[in-house]
């Protein structure tokens, strides 16, 4: 699914030039739950914006599901982001002054979808975050798990192939967080759903199959995580 070859990221020019990546390589793929660890300035950020094809390498290759991403213009990037990627971000992004069910759906407007096929994947969607009965709340009536929740509706009405997200529980309590790693694991068995996180959690990251330790800009190790008890139902109320 994802493909990197000896990737680096350098910002700045001249006598300011800031390496970011350093050499990365990294073969992830579909249905891998895995995740990004480091300390502040290791890369790790850097290295999902790559993934998620919101940043281009200054240095070797990168491929997403047999796309060759380095040599693409903003057009073609838009497009993988909106057919294959589906983002989840720490502060949530939701629009305050709408429902849940149209922030959800807002992706789907981007991509010229009709009405009908919009609310049933809508719909869809917050059922597989429990959150079908909130979907006509906006967001400042919802907790910081609900609000999460309504997020990862959102990145998964687009039917992505990869889920993207950034310190997905950092904005939250542990109860909380634990709950939104529940609902990635059950979307990871069941759906065989490839999902990317970067986290500073080590609770976190142990939900997932693997994790890849940054430091500097290079991958320093990758960890193999045993298989988790398996989430078969929905989690939340």
């Amino acid at each position: 699914m994802i493909a990197l070859r000896d990737v680096e990221r350098v910002y700045g020019t001249g006598n300011l030039v800031v390496p970011a990546l350093r050499g990365v390589s990294l073969d992830i793929g579909a249905g891998e739950f895995v995740t990004i660890m480091g300390p502040s300035g290791s890369g790790k950020s850097t290295l999902l914006n790559i993934i998620g094809c919101l940043d281009l390498p200054t240095g070797g290759g990168y491929a997403l599901a047999g796309n060759d991403v380095e040599g693409m213009g903003d057009r073609e990037l838009a497009r993988i982001r909106n057919r294959l990627l589906g983002f989840v971000f720490q502060t949530f992004n939701l629009l305050p002054r709408i429902t849940a069910a149209q922030n959800v759906e807002l992706p789907l407007i981007y991509r010229g979808l009709g009405a009908f096929e919009r609310h049933r994947r809508v719909k869809s969607a917050l059922r597989d975050v429990g959150l079908e009965m909130r979907a006509n709340h906006r967001p400042p009536q919802l907790s910081g798990g609900e609000q999460q929740r309504v997020a990862i509706a959102r990145a998964l009405v687009g039917d992505p192939s990869v889920l993207l997200a950034d310190e997905p529980t950092g904005n939250l309590d542990s109860a909380t967080g634990e709950e939104i790693m529940a609902i990635f694991r059950r979307l990871n068995a069941q759906q065989n759903l490839t999902i990317i996180q970067v986290s500073h959690s080590s609770a976190a990251a142990y939900h997932g199959k693997r994790i890849v330790h940054l430091r500097d800009g290079m991958v320093i190790r990758e960890e193999m995580l045993s298989p988790a008890e398996p989430i078969l139902a929905s989690s939340g109320t």
